[in-house]
């Protein structure tokens, strides 16, 4: 892999950090206590376990690649390349997912009590764009990086969410009512509907 590459894939990692992190905290900040459970504890403890793996295999790839040769694949360069355009453009839509979510944000199912319906930018056409977001970083990393380990964690990731957003948008509909389950036939679930 090259410096150039390496390089980039941090800035664009470090960039993805601090929006995150940023609004998580201030998603907290006023202090309400959601109940996690509620989206059922194989759920709960699955997702944590495979998004905290993906997360940190993906840190310490870029820390120490070296420590992965075992999971390598050989990349010709222009695919990697191909990898960090996508990796940046899915961190992009992560980083517009946060900013628009807000102090809506939540690690779980439920909605915040102040929380308000959004449906603009990347809500205009997928429901969860978070979830789409981290199957877009998951792949294009593993491309960049030129490694498989990183796309089955990151699918793994993605299919425990997949299997929560049923949950999830129950509470939706009862929070929203109809203008979610409206919106639920115009918007595609993680894919823009066709």
């Amino acid at each position: 892999m090259s410096n150039s590459i390496h390089s980039l894939l941090v800035w664009f990692s470090l960039a993805f950090l601090i929006v995150a992190i940023y609004h998580r905290l201030q998603s907290v900040r006023p202090g309400e206590r959601l109940d996690r459970t509620k989206e059922g504890w194989p759920v709960l403890i699955g997702l944590r376990v495979a998004g905290i793996s993906t997360f940190g295999l993906a840190g310490a790839w870029l820390w120490n690649p070296s420590w992965f040769t075992w999971a390598a694949v050989p990349v010709p360069d222009w695919v990697r390349w191909m990898g960090v355009v996508a990796y940046g453009l899915s961190v992009v839509w992560l980083m517009w997912m946060f900013v628009l979510l807000g102090r809506n944000l939540t690690d779980t199912v439920l909605a915040r009590r102040e929380a308000v319906f959004v449906e603009h930018g990347p809500y205009r056409w997928v429901r969860n764009p978070m979830y789409t977001g981290i199957l877009g970083v998951s792949l294009s990393l593993g491309l960049a990086l030129g490694t498989w380990l990183l796309p089955v964690c990151g699918s793994l990731t993605f299919t425990i969410l997949a299997i929560r957003t049923r949950t999830e948008e129950k509470y939706l509909v009862e929070r929203f009512g109809e203008q979610y389950l409206s919106y639920m036939k115009r918007v595609g679930r993680f894919f823009p509907a066709s």
